[in-house]
């Protein structure tokens, strides 16, 4: 019986004794509250591993920090350097707490001792200071495409077996986020463009390494594109009843390009569709420009009813580079066909309403309105070739005589038009005067 219980005994106690070591071992810690980002060696040999700590900043810079605490009473902390040419711990400083922290650390692997009484604890970590410089750069430029070269230096992070002073290199791993703006475009080193904008962009790069920091560099891409654009308006009173300007139409385009220059622009006037359809429907090549203009906002008049076409071409000069680009609409121009119409009735009474008989037109070429009384008498005539929408106010009869208001009733009317779509409007009627 008390060999079992002096056994009991010694058992209990060694447990003590590893509880104990256990407990003081947590008690204590070597860490930073200032790292980036941690991770773990992988010693070739040695063991146990120990933690890896890295700090961001610039090339030169010493941001390293280490804390050692207890807690329990007051201890001495020994601090130590791995001297990878000795392959031994260099002495550094002393200091008696319950915590001791350590500034301006520089790269390498530090070892803090915790003497309390005859216990002695150890514990290690590696520090490395990071920093990345990037570069932004454009190569390859043209009419086409240009190159976003991102290179960059960084800190090497390097550290030793600490039983064979075997050296282990961690790689960068630096990776690469191109930006324009907030929007991301790629996340290569070299990114390419295209088509490139037309307008002086400003671009980053963001780079970042395994320790997790970061740091960008901007570059500024000098266009040497153009982007051509236009609208167009007529020049000309709408009509809410017609949705497209009449023959002749004067057209005023508007110039909305971008980095072109001014000398450079050439607006291709296409052929009337139909006719083009028939030109080319032997299947032969035909030539389906009617006029090249070379103002920045030209006016052009179309004299006949149709579908056009327009083209733009805006050119960019550089030094080695002449860049075009080529806009079309998407929709064609189309002026309207011919129309004449006359109304069955109006009153020449002077109270400013329907006191004209108004001949209501639309791309005509030539007009002969008449009109006559009961009696086949002409009371009123407009003639006109070369008719422009203008001259439907002139083509107005105010129901009077050399001067004089006719009598109220029954009057004939006439009109021959030739429209600018190769139609010929004749048409007669009457029309009720009413007072």
């Amino acid at each position: 019986d008390m060999k079992i219980e002096r056994s009991n005994l010694s058992w209990l106690t060694g447990a003590f004794l590893l509880l104990f070591m256990a407990q003081a071992s947590f008690s204590q810690s070597l860490t930073s509250g200032s790292a980036n980002i941690t991770e773990q060696t992988a010693y070739p040999t040695f063991t146990p591993n120990d933690p890896i700590y890295y700090f961001c900043g610039n090339q030169g810079d010493q941001n390293g920090s280490l804390t050692a605490s207890t807690a329990s009473a007051s201890v001495t902390f020994t601090w130590e350097k791995w001297n990878s040419v000795t392959r031994s711990f260099d002495f550094l400083a002393t200091e008696n707490g319950t915590s001791s922290i350590r500034n301006n650390l520089g790269d390498g692997c530090y070892r803090v001792t915790f003497t309390e009484g005859s216990n002695n604890y150890q514990f290690r970590a590696w520090v490395f200071n990071s920093w990345i410089e990037p570069v932004a750069q454009i190569a390859n430029s043209d009419c086409n495409t240009f190159t976003l070269n991102g290179t960059a230096t960084s800190a090497a992070y390097t550290y030793s077996d600490l039983t064979s002073g075997q050296p282990v290199a961690l790689n960068s791993s630096l990776r690469y986020f191109w930006f324009e703006g907030t929007s991301p475009l790629g996340t290569v080193p070299n990114f390419n463009v295209s088509p490139p904008p037309s307008k002086n962009s400003s671009y980053k790069v963001e780079v970042t390494d395994r320790s997790g920091c970061m740091k960008s560099a901007e570059v500024i891409y000098q266009s040497i594109v153009p982007k051509a654009q236009f609208s167009w308006t007529a020049n000309q009173k709408t009509d809410a009843q017609y949705a497209y300007p009449e023959a002749p139409a004067e057209i005023q385009f508007n110039d909305e390009s971008e980095n072109g220059d001014r000398d450079k622009y050439e607006w291709f006037i296409y052929k009337e569709k139909t006719a083009i359809e028939a030109e080319s429907s032997g299947g032969a090549e035909v030539d389906s420009i009617r006029d090249v203009l070379y103002d920045t906002n030209p006016i052009y008049i179309y004299e006949n009813s149709g579908k056009y076409k327009v083209k733009l071409v805006v050119a960019k000069e550089s030094p080695g580079f002449v860049c075009r680009d080529t806009f079309y609409l998407a929709d064609y121009i189309v002026v309207d066909t011919s129309l004449v119409k006359v109304a069955p009735v109006f009153t020449p009474n002077g109270d400013g309403i329907n006191d004209q008989l108004i001949v209501k037109t639309r791309s005509l070429k030539s007009l002969d309105f008449q009109v006559f009384n009961r009696w086949g008498n002409l009371v009123h005539q407009f003639r006109r070739n070369d008719y422009v929408p203008e001259d439907a106010e002139l083509a107005a009869w105010d129901g009077k005589v050399r001067g004089k208001l006719v009598s109220a009733g029954v009057y004939y009317w006439v009109v021959d038009a030739q429209g600018r779509d190769g139609e010929r409007r004749r048409k007669k009627g009457f029309v009720q005067v009413i007072w």
